[in-house]
């Protein structure tokens, strides 16, 4: 098991990615708190992973709320003793276009998606220094790296959620604390949908041709989350079909003959 023995905590675990990527730390025996506003929802995480033979439990946090953004990380050194992992998941997302957006939109987001990944991180960063170790995953996105339509909020903070895991990186690196992002491209998950003209415009530019899901990432997250990073850190890992790396694509019968 690679994450044997260790404590983590992932945020907005309720369902999408978080649940995914909670289930996968269990199966690989971690011991994981999961929080969410909805504490229904992570309640329901925890029990799967509980009856699946794995070590978990739930907590109700906003992270829209600095104060629930620090009890998380108290919560889980009182339940387990240490927390060497924390994985800042929770997000919200929205369509819209740029003059669409109002300042209560740009507000909610920025404060759920940056500035909780922030306090979140702070917190379990503070704590993982006293230890001496400890790793930290931010959850980023394609759109914090691209120009999508109507995200301008949502790729906002998430280029922002990027930029701050390479800054913490740098600041802690030295400390035994080792920080690095995951940019997942087109998935559906809770918090986007998209509608078919937005999913034929991503599919057409995926090398693989279809939609990644959110196993993909849970994946990611584990590597980076275990011993086999070694010596990474401040590294944002695209797990996109090949999405960023895309240039110009045609039938390769065409090659030849352009």
């Amino acid at each position: 098991m690679r994450l044997k023995d260790k404590v983590a905590l992932v945020t907005g675990a309720g369902g999408g990615l978080g649940t995914a990527i909670a289930k996968r730390f269990a199966a690989e025996g971690a011991s994981v708190l999961c929080t969410d506003q909805n504490v229904a929802a992570a309640a329901a995480t925890a029990a799967s992973l509980t009856e699946a033979g794995g070590q978990a439990s739930a907590l109700e946090a906003d992270v829209a709320k600095p104060a629930d953004c620090d009890a998380q990380v108290r919560e889980t050194i009182a339940r387990y003793g240490r927390i060497d992992i924390a994985v800042n998941n929770a997000g919200v997302a929205f369509h819209r276009l740029a003059l669409d957006t109002t300042l209560e939109d740009w507000e909610r987001v920025m404060r759920i998606n940056l500035t909780g990944s922030f306090l979140t991180a702070q917190a379990a960063a503070r704590a993982m220094v006293d230890q001496g170790a400890g790793r930290i995953i931010q959850i980023g996105s394609i759109s914090g790296q691209r120009g999508n339509m109507g995200g301008i909020a949502y790729g906002a903070s998430k280029a922002a959620v990027m930029h701050l895991c390479k800054v913490m990186a740098v600041e802690l690196s030295g400390k035994g604390v080792m920080i690095n992002a995951i940019a997942p491209g087109p998935i559906e998950t809770g918090i986007s949908k998209h509608g078919p003209s937005r999913k034929k415009a991503y599919s057409d530019r995926i090398p693989t041709g279809a939609y990644g899901d959110a196993d993909a990432v849970a994946g990611a997250a584990l590597f980076l989350a275990s011993d086999d990073c070694g010596w990474t850190t401040g590294h944002i890992l695209n797990v996109d079909g090949g999405y960023r790396a895309a240039g110009l694509s045609y039938d390769p019968a065409e090659v030849a003959s352009n």
